[in-house]
């Protein structure tokens, strides 16, 4: 659970990965273009969960109603329990100095069995299959510097029990305004310009998997 250390992947599922990445990156493009009010500064009263050790989640279960921060780091997630209840709400922080970070929760359906490290590393079409035509539970995008939270998609909570990967896609070296502007425009196509030709985040380890119970 957490981020992992860099590997180097075949190409080919490089490109399986970055073709799930302009899926991913058209969801959070609509939304935002759709519904621009849904940016939200980091909540003052979030709880900073504790951290163990670096690019790993911490243990135990969040409280029903909690505010959790998570912090997007090259490449992993921290803060993040390993287990918690509906109505949680994730807050995204980034500790990036150049790198635009998301995190994108997709729920797993309950008859996979894989783990999200397993599917990080499927070819597009068995990772499709996985997901179908299934929305994310939340997009939260965060810049660089002092930049506020965009809620692409939902406001962070997670309202349905199951198992979740949360991952970030954007391309490792993007250009974090260009991808902002990209993600404001409607459009049906990604916008693999201002994207470039980067790995996905999450290939270089920017996953999770957390447990959200009744």
């Amino acid at each position: 659970m957490g981020g992992h250390e860099t590997d180097e992947r075949p190409q080919l599922r490089r490109r399986g990965a970055a073709a799930t990445l302009a899926v991913l990156i058209l969801l959070a493009g609509a939304a935002c273009s759709d519904d621009d009010s849904d940016s939200a500064a980091e909540d003052e009263t979030a709880t900073t969960a504790e951290t163990g050790t670096a690019g790993t989640g911490t243990t135990g279960t969040a409280e029903e109603g909690e505010t959790i921060t998570v912090t997007a780091e090259d490449y992993k997630f921290v803060g993040l329990p390993e287990t918690v209840t509906a109505g949680t709400r994730l807050v995204l922080e980034n500790s990036s100095q150049t790198e635009l970070h998301e995190l994108v929760a997709m729920r797993i359906p309950d008859s996979e069995t894989r783990s999200v490290e397993e599917i990080t590393q499927l070819p597009e079409e068995e990772a499709d299959m996985i997901f179908g035509d299934a929305m994310p539970a939340m997009v939260l995008v965060r810049a660089p510097g002092d930049a506020e939270m965009i809620s692409a998609v939902g406001d962070g909570t997670f309202t349905e029990p199951g198992r979740y990967g949360l991952f970030c896609a954007i391309p490792v070296g993007a250009d974090p305004a260009a991808m902002l502007a990209a993600m404001q425009e409607e459009s049906d196509a990604p916008p693999t310009t201002a994207a470039g030709d980067g790995p996905p985040h999450f290939t270089q380890g920017m996953y999770a998997e957390v447990v959200v119970e009744d």
